[in-house]
């Protein structure tokens, strides 16, 4: 590893920013997806195909890819939460290819 006084800006930058986001942010690894379903009620409007709207959390647990449903009061906060984990991926690709040059 190099002396502290030896790291790029940038590269300091970034490494500061991830920490920020690991150490006092939320996150989620997955992938946000909208789905459209029907909801089985006669009558409804989703009967006509007019159909509800709803968004999951896509994640992959092993081998399998696993669909959580997020109720609209959190919709906002994960949205966030996925957001903090894509950005902290960014950052960690960032400074590995800072790393080899």
């Amino acid at each position: 590893m190099r002396p502290r006084n030896h790291i790029p800006d940038r590269e300091r930058r970034a490494r500061s920013r991830l920490t920020q986001i690991l150490h006092t942010q939320p996150f989620l690894c997955g992938s946000l997806v909208r789905m459209e379903r029907t909801c089985g009620k006669p009558g409804c409007k989703c009967t006509r195909g007019e159909l509800h709207p709803s968004l999951y959390l896509a994640i992959r647990t092993g081998e399998k890819r696993k669909m959580i449903h997020i109720p609209q009061p959190l919709e906002k906060t994960i949205r966030q939460w996925v957001a903090n984990y894509q950005e902290a991926w960014r950052l960690m690709e960032q400074i590995s290819e800072l790393c080899l040059k």
